[in-house]
């Protein structure tokens, strides 16, 4: 009977650990595309140079568990496509819902809000170029500040 007992904690042993492994590697795999989809979006907006407000605008990225966008981010139609960045942050969703998906996460379900972009010449080094930023809201500065 004992060895019955030794043979089966030994093979539900090597299945745990294969278990954990197995996790470990769908963990790693689901979370090392978020940040290269991020890190995409990001190449996207660029410097988000401007000239005027009119070239700046907002766009929600991520996505929080219960829905909507995590943060917003701003750029400028000036210096990124808006098909192609849409196509990325769409991606970028995508890959955090996954995630959270995945690890069964949950998210307080408040909705980021929008503050709008504008753009910001006194951050310019010279010249007319300036900078789309997101607009502060009333509890200081928006979700994410560029």
């Amino acid at each position: 009977m004992r060895t019955v007992s030794a043979s089966l904690a030994t093979r539900l042993a090597v299945l745990s650990a294969a278990t954990l492994g197995l996790a470990a590697a769908c963990a790693t795999e689901a979370t090392s595309k978020l940040p290269s989809s991020s890190a995409s979006v990001q190449a996207l907006i660029g410097d988000a140079a401007c000239s005027s407000d009119s070239q700046c605008a907002t766009i929600g990225v991520g996505a929080k568990a219960c829905g909507g966008p995590d943060a917003y981010v701003a750029w400028s139609s000036a210096r990124t496509d808006p098909q192609v960045l849409r196509a990325a942050v769409q991606r970028h969703a995508d890959a955090a819902r996954s995630e959270q998906a995945a690890k069964g996460m949950v998210s307080a379900c408040i909705m980021a809000s929008d503050p709008g972009a504008f753009c910001d010449l006194n951050a310019a080094a010279s010249g007319p170029t300036g900078t789309c930023r997101l607009r502060k809201t009333s509890g200081g500065t928006g979700p994410l500040v560029r």
